[in-house]
């Protein structure tokens, strides 16, 4: 099965150059996210919602062999990529939507990275997630706590660590161990206008141009958190357990 092209919405680990330092930074940051996560899995049954092509799921069941992990997300294609690409004996797939999946059994741990803000309805995936989660489970999940609906079109909300754990309390989950990241922007064909793109970020400058065409008032929002935190983006995976 072929790679998909390059888009600023998936990693394709498969797609990215491991000589290129921005890719390599790409992978890097999210891998740790995954790992964060794998280090703090409890229980047996473990769902990854919102899997995207699989590489966090089959990180997951490599580093815990002696859990059970299922991959789930909407996009036919990036299930059948995970399907073809990760095998391995605690390892499965689902293609399903994130805010109605359900399944047999409960789940001891939900992982879901980078996913709350590509949602129409935040609250309706953590609600569903709730809802899987086994008595003293745990949810482990992350945001961008910077600014990104200019740079990211397909991102619906901003988050600050606390709208981020607003989220999750009303399900009695609390913010637990946290794990903040920097990503340094990339700056790489910012305005390319290829057809073809080489990398995630190529044409990004033109995208973020129009958005403040026609949201002139977020550029002032970027402004401070440019004098905040740099050229940079910031993400928050936290674990959330029950008090």
């Amino acid at each position: 099965m072929p790679t998909p092209s390059p888009t600023i919405e998936r990693i394709y680990p498969q797609q990215l150059d491991a000589q290129d330092h921005d890719d390599r930074e790409t992978l890097r940051i999210h891998m740790e996210r995954y790992d964060f996560a794998a280090a703090r899995l409890i229980g047996t049954r473990v769902l990854d919602m919102a899997c995207g092509c699989g590489y966090g799921s089959d990180r997951l069941a490599e580093l815990n062999p002696d859990k059970v992990i299922v991959g789930v997300d909407i996009d036919p294609a990036a299930i059948a990529f995970a399907q073809a690409h990760y095998q391995r004996p605690n390892l499965s797939f689902i293609c399903a939507d994130a805010e109605a999946f359900s399944a047999p059994g409960s789940f001891d741990t939900i992982v879901s990275l980078e996913t709350i803000e590509h949602l129409p309805r935040p609250r309706a995936l953590i609600d569903n997630c709730a809802s899987l989660l086994a008595k003293g489970g745990q949810i482990i999940a992350s945001v961008p706590i910077t600014p990104t609906l200019d740079g990211n079109p397909h991102h619906l909300h901003d988050f600050s660590k606390r709208s981020f754990f607003a989220l999750f309390e009303p399900h009695g989950l609390l913010p637990q161990q946290g794990f903040e990241q920097i990503q340094w922007w990339q700056f790489k064909g910012l305005f390319r206008r290829n057809a073809t793109k080489r990398h995630r970020s190529e044409g990004v400058g033109n995208a973020v141009l129009g958005y403040y065409l026609k949201h002139p008032g977020y550029l002032f929002k970027r402004l401070g958190s440019m004098v905040r935190h740099g050229f940079s983006n910031r993400y928050l995976t936290c674990q959330f357990r029950g008090s």
